[in-house]
């Protein structure tokens, strides 16, 4: 595989296909007799992301623009993970040039799950009035600190949603 990440995706609805090659589509988007509604119909920026080695992984830079607070759901559809990740920290970087990346914020600590462990949803929140913005940012993955293990060696992918409160 060339690539340990998909390009972004803007989804908004469950007719759409899913980020990148996975075979798991989107989260089911509610229907009601006027159409799509709740929340999980807003709009919604998304990536796969393959676990695949103990080195830090980062996402392309976001190609959306970042005017408010964002949420972060890691595996909303629970794809599979044959091995356990263990613990990953899940950050947020910035960059002026899109080369040299700084941490901007450190947004959670997502205990995976995989192997005989049951996979789980992450969750993070990034505050844009803390935090601020930079004209380059992307989202870091890093399971390389936990001592368990770390990332699957063979290539398992998670989907990434980022969703955006100012909507």
């Amino acid at each position: 595989m060339a690539s340990s990440v998909s390009p972004w995706t803007t989804m908004a609805s469950n007719t759409q296909d899913g980020a990148g090659t996975s075979v798991t589509g989107n989260v089911s988007v509610i229907q009601t007799a006027t159409g799509a509604s709740g929340i999980n119909a807003h709009v919604r920026n998304e990536c796969l992301m393959w676990l695949d080695g103990t080195d830090p992984i980062y996402t392309n830079a976001f190609d959306f623009p970042i005017n408010g607070d964002l949420t972060i759901i890691l595996n909303g559809t629970l794809n599979t993970i044959h091995q356990d990740a263990g613990n990953i920290d899940v950050d947020m970087e910035g960059s002026l040039d899109g080369t040299n990346y700084i941490k901007l914020a450190d947004l959670a600590t997502w205990d995976a799950g995989g192997a005989s462990e049951t996979e789980t949803v992450g969750q993070a929140v990034y505050d844009f009035d803390t935090n601020g913005r930079m004209p380059f940012m992307r989202l870091a993955l890093d399971c390389e600190s936990d001592a368990n293990g770390g990332t699957p060696s063979a290539a398992q992918n998670i989907k990434i949603s980022v969703i955006k409160h100012n909507l």
